[in-house]
This record gives structure tokens, sequence and C-alpha cells, in this order.
């Protein structure tokens, strides 16, 4: 499986979203591009959301699933102020929630028909790069 992260972000935060990005994204792809789900779907994007109060209205969350390209994609909403009040550790840990979150996202989306055992393996990934990038 395949997996993507980008971000919608206000500048005041655009280098520590960034730079949390580039921390996890590599991880995530490392453990999960053997992963095959028994749902078919080959692909997990994710864009974090991470804007002030006053613009997240503007920033909705997405979930769909793309049957022709297998991909999952979702646009998930962070914490603005506790990301940008948190130091490099919490912000990398605010953003592996997201990914957890999206992950009980993508068991909306009908079409996708994602299984118990592919959320936990998903979920169990997340948990996997979080003691990874904190030991």
């Amino acid at each position: 499986m395949d997996f993507w992260m980008s971000s919608e972000k206000h500048i005041s935060v655009n280098e520590a979203v960034t730079g949390a990005r580039k921390a996890v994204e590599p991880i995530i792809a490392e453990l999960i591009k053997d992963v095959e789900l028994s749902c078919g779907a080959a692909k997990w994007s994710v864009i974090s959301i991470v804007m002030p109060d006053e613009r997240v209205g503007d920033y909705p969350e997405v979930r769909r699933y793309h049957k022709s390209s297998k991909d999952i994609e979702l646009r998930v909403q962070l914490p603005y102020n506790e990301f940008k009040s948190s130091n490099g550790a919490g912000q990398i840990n605010i953003m592996l929630d997201s990914l957890a979150r999206s992950v009980d996202l993508m068991g909306e989306i009908k079409s996708l028909k994602l299984t118990g055992d592919d959320a936990f393996i998903l979920k169990n990934s997340v948990e996997k790069a979080r003691l990874k990038l904190n030991s």
C-alpha cells in the first residue's frame, strides 16, 4: 500500500507542519509498503488541515474512496492552537493522532468496505511509527 501526505496550513505553522509531516510520512510509508488490505485499497492519502478557528470552516474534512485508483482520500483537521503551542515532538504526536483518526473516518466511507482487520493494521502502523519517533 502506498502512503502520501500533504497539508493545508496557515503561514504561522507552515514550517512546523512541514517538519512534522517530513518526520511522519516516510515512516508510515515504510511500515505499510507491503500491506494489502482486504477492502482492496492501494493508497492512503491524507491532507492535514491546520488553520485557525476563523478559517477552519473554509477547509472541511473530506473522506472519499476513488475506486478506479484504489485511493482513500482524507482531509483531516488538526487542532491549530494546540499544534502551534506544542514543541516538535508534540506536533508529531498530534499529526499521528490525526492519522489514527483518519482511519476512523475511513470507516464512514460506504464504498470502501473497510474491515476491522484493515483498520487494526493501519492504526497499528500509526502506533509503531509513534514508538519509533518518540524513542
